[in-house]
């Protein structure tokens, strides 16, 4: 509805109040004034209830049919003796109404009797008789009052009233003449037709505004205006004097009931979506407005229902009133307007209530209208309301609409409105975005005339669905634009029943990022292959295969040999470059059904870490012996042994490879990838370079291993190593030159176990530093315990392994146990291996030099068994060459043996060295090292290892027996 009609509306309900307020005021100052009265008897319940109503009534009855002579006999109607009736004296005054015989009316035209009883000038009774009870065809004069017209009375005559009705308020009785009471009822009817033309505007607004904006306010406020006129149609008897077929008398009180119903659920439907209000407020609220309802209701019958529903519509009221008290401050002016209406009714009916608990005697004439003209007061502050709230609710719902349009100008997608036939009605052209097909082209025409073939289809079924479904649609296409392949995501949502509206996206980006994101989650970067998450899916999958075709098939895992010297020595771009030149090598080689992926590095396995990017895996389908497996890891193998330039260095890189097979070592995945890396590993034990089919003993001996490892982690915790003691003598004389530290695990199941079972776990696992140190330090105390018990130690030798060397504290954690025990460093002597010396930093050869300068002695244990070379003996602080215990071990039988050990010695002799022969076990070893001069000896033949006590004796005895060679032998 246009702002232009609702202001000449508002014009017209203006114009109209104007001219029912002005009426009154327009005519001649009428002749009508308050009867005064005195109450001869009320009976609220009826007077059947009451001794004294009954036989007034009774005595008044008699004197009116039995007349004194002359006078014709009347009667009184039957009065109901159960509704609430009243009976007042009335006093007339005869200078007011000299002129004629005065009017006495009734102002409230709900009354089902007016009885007016007085004795003329003849002293005959006179009888008037109207009301409810008699329809308005027997008054002379159309009027919605009970009224008599009195006959000539003589000087102090008396006037009698009864006034029967079911609301048992106090009657309003008035005396006016002739003229007063016929403009009295014309101004009424007037004012009457005034507001109910003002009520009818009002419901026409109200309807207009429900059809035009769909509101339930609007709707709200018609249905109140619309129980507010048949209100006002049944209660001023309107209907009853104007329409034919209006029901007769005996029907007013049920349709009184009613309309006072249908006008309390009007201000309550009102109250509830003015207010919007939810939840228990509404509950409460609405179950409060049904109770009143139906109190009026049954006020038809019972005249307690209408002081019930009154009393309960006060309290709804009053409810309103404390929920409107916030709004009122806080709202907008449509809150303020509506409560302005609903204290305009609530004043109106205090008025009207109020007036009627007086005596009677002074009321004023308007006050019978109090409830009504509130009432319309009310109506019109609604419907200001009513109008601001939709004025609002447009104007808000217009700034939604150009948000909305604003989006949809800034959204990049192509908008269209298509009917189920896949004609296009409407559509949005996106400003910066170009699409397949501009809207134009598509407007009026069909889908299918302009879109490829296969494309109509998919975006007419996706059209059909969400019609058949009334659920939103996505549809995807493929089409070519400016020489590539473009992606569309068509979102399609019924709009009606026959039309829908498709909102077109380019998602080829999108597609594109995701194919990105999708290689960089399943595909290695550097080399392109699948990684550890696409391996795994894909072995799933092949599993699955070979489980439903009953064939077999082989896992192989794949680690390159010595990568990490690689890395460290050429950098980690060579490494790079040589896992990109195997990731092509083994593409370009292995057949089709074979597929290669490099697995992502778990850190949940140390080995992992440890071997960084280097292993790589290979499934072969269809494989039902063990014997083509290895063809393949023989080919791998082959084609990974040519060299490989990288740069202008050429590196040639070998292969571990461990192979599992389907279904003899695993049924999934993960226990076939476990098993192929167990006899990866047992390879390159094997000497690398090679491949090993998995064994059962493999897992074994790595549980084994595992097993060991965590006894170790728990030996440490709980102080279950021990040092033995191995003494080295002098080869001439037996004189203990000094002892050699050996560790011992006293396992609390297992007993004593020597080193050969644990310490390649230990190195392994990295648990070979805290064991080092432990020895160390326990190496120290036990000189230091030997040192104050008096027993001369020459020197205690100790083991240092590669790890523990290359711990970045370890000098300096040897000169804080020197300090801490207070040994004298030259009696500590550091035996290290060979290959710890290969290729030393200098940082670590300085701090070697560091603690020879605290007396540290250093020694090479067993020399000849590695890459051995004099120029580390030069660059290292050295003073000990330990000759390994496998040349020993052949003398002096073996010619081999024999000349190694001499040119050891001489060696060792030239360069001012010292030497120790380690595994001497008989006299023949010995009578042969003392030939050739070997100064030093270690070895069965003189003592096992012994325990700290036991060797103490040996110290303090300083020296062992040499055997002697039997001749004879």
């Amino acid at each position: 509805m246009t702002r232009v009609t609702i202001k000449r509306l508002c014009r017209s309900l203006v114009l109209l109040a104007v001219i029912a307020l002005w009426l009154p005021r327009a005519s001649p100052e009428a002749n009508t004034v308050s009867a005064g009265l005195t109450t001869l008897w009320d009976a609220p319940q009826g007077p059947g209830r009451s001794a004294d109503a009954s036989r007034w009534l009774t005595r008044l009855g008699d004197s009116v049919a039995l007349p004194r002579a002359g006078c014709a006999p009347l009667s009184l109607p039957d009065l109901s003796l159960t509704k609430p009736a009243r009976a007042f004296q009335i006093k007339l005054d005869r200078d007011r109404f000299a002129a004629g015989s005065p009017i006495v009316y009734l102002q409230e035209p709900i009354a089902e009797f007016f009885i007016v009883v007085a004795t003329d000038v003849n002293g005959c009774p006179w009888l008037s008789i109207s009301g409810r009870g008699l329809p308005f065809t027997h008054r002379d004069i159309v009027s919605p009052f009970p009224y008599a017209r009195l006959p000539a009375l003589p000087d102090g005559a008396e006037i009698t009233a009864v006034v029967q009705d079911y609301k048992a308020i106090r009657p309003w009785i008035m005396l006016a003449d002739e003229v007063s009471f016929a403009r009295d009822n014309s101004v009424l009817w007037v004012g009457l037709g005034a507001y109910s033309g003002i009520l009818l505007m009002m419901i026409i607004v109200a309807v207009g505004f429900d059809a035009y904006a769909g509101s339930r306010v609007a709707l709200a406020y018609a249905f109140y205006c619309v129980a507010l006129q048949a209100w006002l149609v049944q209660n001023f008897g309107i209907g009853s004097a104007f329409v034919p077929f209006w029901p007769g008398p005996q029907y007013f009180p049920t349709l009184q009931a009613i309309s006072v119903a249908g006008v309390v659920l009007g201000i309550g439907f009102a109250v509830l979506e003015f207010l919007q209000l939810r939840g228990r407020a509404r509950a409460a609220i609405g179950g409060g407005v049904l109770l009143s309802a139906l109190c009026f209701l049954v006020s038809a019958w019972h005249a307690a229902g209408y002081r019930a529903g009154a009393a309960v519509l006060s309290v709804l009221a009053l409810a309103t009133v404390v929920l409107l008290v916030r709004r009122v401050f806080t709202g907008d002016a449509s809150i303020r307007l509506f409560t302005l209406g609903l204290a305009a009714t609530m004043v109106g009916g205090g008025v009207q209530a109020f007036s009627v608990i007086g005596s009677g005697v002074a009321v004023n004439r308007l006050a019978a209208f109090a409830f009504p003209i509130g009432s319309l007061l009310q109506a019109a502050f609604w419907l200001a309301a009513l109008i601001i709230r939709l004025r609002a609710e447009h104007r808000e719902l217009h700034e939604l609409e150009g948000r909305q349009a604003a989006i949809m100008w800034a959204m990049p997608d192509l908008v269209l409105v298509i009917d189920r036939q896949g004609i296009c009605l409407d559509y949005k052209q996106p400003n910066a975005t170009r699409f397949f097909v501009a809207g134009s082209e598509l407007l009026g025409k069909n889908v299918s005339a302009v879109l490829p073939a296969e494309t109509a289809m998919i975006v007419r079924h996706g059209i059909e669905q969400a019609l058949q479904r009334d659920d939103l649609q996505s549809v995807f296409v493929d089409l070519p634009i400016e020489g590539s392949m473009h992606h569309y995501e068509a979102r399609i949502a019924p709009h009606g029943t026959d039309k829908v509206v498709v909102v077109v996206r380019d998602i080829t980006l999108q597609k594109h990022n995701e194919e990105k994101i999708r290689r960089l989650a399943y595909f290695d970067t550097l080399t392109g292959l699948p990684n550890r998450q696409s391996f795994l899916e894909r072995l799933d999958r092949e599993l699955l295969r070979a489980r439903r075709t009953r064939h077999g098939m082989a896992l192989l895992f794949l680690d390159l040999d010595g990568f990490k010297r690689i890395n460290d020595t050429l950098g980690h771009s060579a490494g790079d470059c040589l896992l990109q030149t195997v990731a092509d090598r083994l593409q370009e080689t292995l057949r089709a059904g074979a597929f290669v992926a490099r697995p992502a590095l778990d850190e949940s396995g140390l080995h992992f870490a440890r071997l960084g990017g280097d292993e790589f895996t290979v499934v072969l389908p269809d494989i039902d012996t063990a014997a083509t497996a290895c063809m393949v890891a023989q080919r791998i193998q082959a084609l990974l042994e040519r060299p490989v330039l990288i740069g202008e260095q050429e590196i040639a890189v070998t292969s571990s490879i461990g192979i599992a097979l389907f279904p003899d070592d695993g049924d999934d995945a993960a226990t076939l990838l476990k098993h192929a890396d167990t006899a990866m590993y047992y390879a390159k034990e094997q000497g690398r370079n090679n491949w090993q089919l998995y064994e059962q003993t493999l897992t074994t001996r790595t549980t084994a291993r595992l097993a060991i490892e965590g006894d170790i982690r728990k030996a440490l915790e709980r102080d279950e190593f021990c040092l033995f003691f191995q003494p080295q003598v002098r080869a001439s004389d037996g004189a203990v030159v000094g002892v050699e530290a050996l560790i011992r695990w006293r396992h609390p199941q297992q007993g004593l176990v020597l080193p050969a079972r644990f310490i390649a776990v230990a190195e392994e696992s990295g648990l070979i530093v805290p064991i080092g140190e432990w020895v160390l330090d326990a190496a120290c105390r036990q000189l230091q315990e030997w040192q104050r018990a008096g027993i001369a130690v020459p020197r205690v030798a100790v083991n240092v392994s590669a790890r523990q060397l290359g711990a970045a504290d370890f000098l300096d954690r040897v000169a804080a146990i020197i300090v801490a025990t207070g040994v004298a460093a030259d009696r500590l002597e550091l035996e290290l291996t060979e290959s710890i010396l290969m290729d030393p930093e200098a940082k670590r050869i300085t701090g070697l030099f560091q603690l020879r300068a605290m007396g540290v002695h250093f020694s090479i244990d067993d020399f000849g068994t590695g890459y051995s070379s004099l120029s580390y003996i030069k660059r290292f602080p050295i003073g000990t060459l330990k000759i390994d215990q496998s040349f020993i071990h052949g003398l002096p039988q073996d010619a081999d043996d024999a000349g190694i050990t001499t040119a050891i010695i001489s060696m060792a002799r030239s360069l001012g060295l010292d030497v120790i022969a380690e595994g001497v076990e008989t006299s023949e070893q010995l009578a042969f090292l003392q030939r050739v001069q070997c100064p030093k000896l270690q070895g069965y033949l003189f003592s096992r290892p012994l325990p700290a006590d036991e060797m103490a004796v040996v110290l303090r005895r300083g020296r062992i027996a040499l055997p002697l060679k039997n001749v004879a032998e």
